[in-house]
């Protein structure tokens, strides 16, 4: 997000300082044209007029997450995944790679979508296609994610395939808990993610076991647990250092 956000800023500077490059906002392109089998424009659609633009083309819009229709290019190629929501936004819904698929251009790779293991549940809205993303950040200051019977079942710090894999073995909902000292490391995430209701700050760890409907014993063996795998996995990058 911070990198397509810096291009941005970087491409408004060269628009305002030349004429060779336009921004059209609230557009929408729906074909490619074609002479003698070559891409040579675009053609969209903005304010109800149908515009044709001509030169070189380079497609950027892009997964395909967040369409799952029945024709969607997740049907086609994983529709195993197509009961999860996704966190890649509402604009990700493949039009670009269709366009081109449309034309004839060939795709590599389709079938490789990856699963992220964590995306917050707004509780007023628990069945929502759409989830936003819990910043890999919050595991990496200390987060733990436990199951419903409150038990800590993977290593936070695994490779996304990994943590799916093991959420998938388990009992949900999941929840990823952050201790004090975690959530003021990354108290700006913190502060974000409660702001957008979907994280919750719970004055204790006695209130956290009671909304959970687990003892309050299944907690504090969660954080320990976790706290002596943190101090092993300091010791062997002492060691190897």
């Amino acid at each position: 997000m911070t990198i397509t956000y810096a291009l941005i800023q970087m491409l408004e500077k060269v628009a305002e300082k030349t004429n060779r490059a336009r921004i059209v906002t609230k557009a929408e392109v729906y074909k490619l044209l074609v002479n003698a089998g070559t891409v040579v424009g675009c053609e969209y659609k903005k304010a109800g007029k149908t515009v044709k633009e001509f030169g070189p083309m380079v497609l950027a819009s892009g997964g395909f997450g967040a369409d799952f229709g029945a024709d969607s290019l997740l049907a086609t190629y994983r529709p195993d995944l197509l009961h999860l929501p996704t966190t890649n936004g509402e604009h990700c819904t493949g039009d670009a790679i269709k366009m081109g698929e449309a034309i004839g251009a060939a795709t590599i790779d389709l079938e490789w979508v990856q699963v992220h293991p964590t995306g917050l549940v707004k509780p007023d809205d628990p069945d929502a296609k759409v989830k936003f993303l819990a910043a890999e950040a919050l595991r990496g200051v200390g987060g733990i994610v436990l199951d419903a019977n409150g038990d800590r079942f993977c290593n936070e710090l695994g490779r996304r395939d990994y943590v799916t894999g093991e959420m998938w073995k388990n009992k949900p909902p999941f929840r990823l808990c952050l201790n004090k000292a975690a959530a003021d490391e990354i108290i700006w995430h913190a502060k974000h993610y409660t702001g957008r209701g979907v994280m919750k700050f719970y004055a204790s760890g006695e209130d956290l076991a009671k909304d959970m409907g687990v003892p309050l014993q299944k907690i504090v063996d969660a954080h320990q647990k976790h706290f002596e795998a943190a101090k092993k996995q300091e010791k062997v990058v002492a060691s190897s250092a």
